[in-house]
């Protein structure tokens, strides 16, 4: 997990994080609408997250408020500062993603059956939608439930 969670600070959304000069790992976060964006990070010698939003989630940050432009500068900030004089320490027994790749054969139990050689279906065509009937009279509805119960 920490090595999947390093690649993320050297290759993925917090790379920014990359200059801290400090091993790292952590995982940016957005909701869909904007209304909440965090960063969860962590050295070997301490872990923090931050989270950046409203309470009423009406309210946007905006569009381009990510966990990585809201919340990671408020992460590299603290750790900065906070881990001031801090030994730079590695991280314990760490095997790197590329290292587990080549040590570990996958055996897949399910094939994949996919055809190759085949395009992907094109979007089926657009057919009119059928009008829902009318809502019963609420007078019926009410007759129809008492029978049920008589």
């Amino acid at each position: 997990m920490t090595a999947m969670l390093e690649e993320v600070m050297q290759f993925g959304t917090a790379i920014k994080a990359k200059n801290i000069g400090r091993p790292a790992g952590g995982k940016t976060g957005t909701t869909q609408d904007f209304t909440d964006a965090w960063f969860i990070g962590f050295t070997p010698q301490i872990t923090a997250g931050v989270w950046v939003g409203f309470d009423d989630k009406q309210i946007s940050l905006g569009k381009r408020e990510t966990g990585a432009q809201a919340a990671l500068p408020i992460w590299m900030e603290f750790i900065e500062r906070g881990m001031a004089g801090m030994p730079v320490m590695d991280f314990a027994n760490v095997v790197t993603l590329e290292q587990q790749a080549s040590e570990h054969h996958v055996n897949v139990d399910t094939p994949d059956t996919a055809p190759e050689d085949e395009a992907p279906s094109l979007p089926r065509e657009k057919t009119e939608a059928t009008p829902l009937p009318a809502p019963s009279p609420p007078h019926l509805s009410v007759l129809l439930r008492k029978e049920r119960f008589l």
